[in-house]
């Protein structure tokens, strides 16, 4: 049987719990062998060397030591770079020894940082999880290059790749026409989202009195500052909620001082469905760009599970949700279409719950396992990691793909 092994961009713990984890716990629902690999930072140290002070996870992950702090590699030769990453590769390959048949393993990358690595590691089959445009994945401009010419690497490596947008396909069918590619969106686990949120009280910090557009997720850059600033400014009569953490980057403050915006910061995976719960209409404001243009949030799915009227920006493959969500260009319409639905909120709220249930993460696990083991060599004729399997591929015909 296929095992996946995770390479995330972000802590097992990180409170944004996103796909990576998302497909993993799923994969190890099915029954699918699967580890999960926490990226190198400095809290994975931390959590290395204090064990204890940890919950236990449901999952095997497994923590590398980290090479050096991020903000060294603009400064370091790329021959001392790889260098650094590949000690830390082999020992990395150390710890997954016992633990996975290399011949029958898959590597499942969904940042580039981790292409450096693979050369020490032996997997049956490399799989590109490309979820976001390449932006997202880098921390600061001056590392762009770096992540630019990992990108490039691995795809050139990869068995195959798996996209959540139709526009991330078509950027790697233009630079590896013959990768085999899977789309495979986002989703949710709508009943653990909906479980949560009826077991968990209304979270006393919200404001109350008036209606709530609410907002969960990272507040960075990619976000569209003045349409929020406005949108908040143009419609007193509301209290705008942001749950999620920011870097003070972007008009936080000009957001913060409106006297009807909250800005919470992050709160536990866990109270997220309570904060969705209480909101009367839920936005996506995402800038127009390439970001935007790649995007298929899992705030949607997340939104959509407990029937909550939505309003996004455009974003990647709106068209896949039918009349479930509201798509505003500009302020104007942003304004008029928050203001219609506090008012009058659409009556499909089943239907929302309806598709949020069908576009669950064992659904995608399920699809992207097949998929991947697809790309693993035949056991009479094993190949080099990195061959791919010729011919196309398409994913089973389930709801919501």
């Amino acid at each position: 049987m296929i095992h996946l092994v995770s390479f995330s961009a972000v802590t097992w713990n990180f409170p944004l719990v996103g796909r990576t984890r998302m497909l993993t716990e799923a994969w190890h629902a099915l029954g699918v062998p699967t580890t999960f690999v926490q990226v190198p930072f400095l809290r994975t140290t931390l959590e290395k060397l204090f064990p204890w002070g940890r919950a236990p996870e449901p999952i095997r992950v497994v923590r590398p030591w980290p090479t050096y702090p991020r903000r060294l590699w603009p400064h370091l030769s790329a021959t001392r770079l790889r260098a650094g990453m590949a000690a830390r590769a082999r020992a990395l390959r150390r710890q997954l020894d016992p633990l996975v048949d290399w011949r029958s393993a898959a590597a499942v990358i969904v940042s580039p940082a981790w292409t450096p690595w693979l050369d020490a590691l032996p997997f049956g089959a490399v799989l590109y999880d490309c979820i976001d445009d390449l932006a997202v994945h880098v921390p600061r401009p001056a590392l762009a290059p770096l992540y630019q010419t990992w990108e490039t690497e691995l795809i050139a490596r990869a068995s195959g790749a798996v996209v959540t947008a139709e526009c991330l396909a078509a950027n790697l069918r233009r630079r590896r026409p013959e990768l085999p590619i899977a789309i495979i969106r986002n989703g949710v686990d709508a009943e653990r989202f909906t479980r949560l949120a009826a077991a968990t009280p209304r979270p006393t910090d919200l404001p109350t009195g008036r209606r709530l557009v609410g907002f969960v997720g990272a507040l960075y850059e990619w976000l569209d500052w003045e349409l929020m600033v406005r949108v908040a400014a143009a419609l007193p009569e509301l209290d705008f909620v942001f749950v999620g953490p920011h870097h003070g980057r972007g008009r936080v403050r000009d957001l913060a001082r409106l006297p009807n915006v909250r800005l919470l910061g992050r709160r536990p995976y866990a109270q997220v469905p309570a904060y969705v719960n209480a909101f009367d209409v839920c936005w996506v404001p995402f800038q127009p760009g390439n970001v935007a243009a790649a995007a298929n949030p899992v705030k949607l799915y997340e939104y959509l599970a407990l029937g909550k009227p939505v309003v996004s920006t455009p974003v990647a493959d709106l068209e896949t949700f039918g009349s479930l969500i509201q798509v505003a260009h500009g302020v104007e319409e942003m304004v008029s279409l928050l203001r219609a639905l506090v008012l009058q909120p659409p009556a499909n709220a089943a239907a929302r719950v309806a598709f949020a249930r069908a576009n669950s993460w064992h659904s995608r696990a399920r699809t992207l396992a097949d998929f991947a083991a697809c790309l693993l060599p035949r056991q009479e004729r094993l190949t080099e990691p990195g061959t791919p399997v010729p011919g196309p591929w398409a994913p089973p015909s389930r709801a919501g793909f």
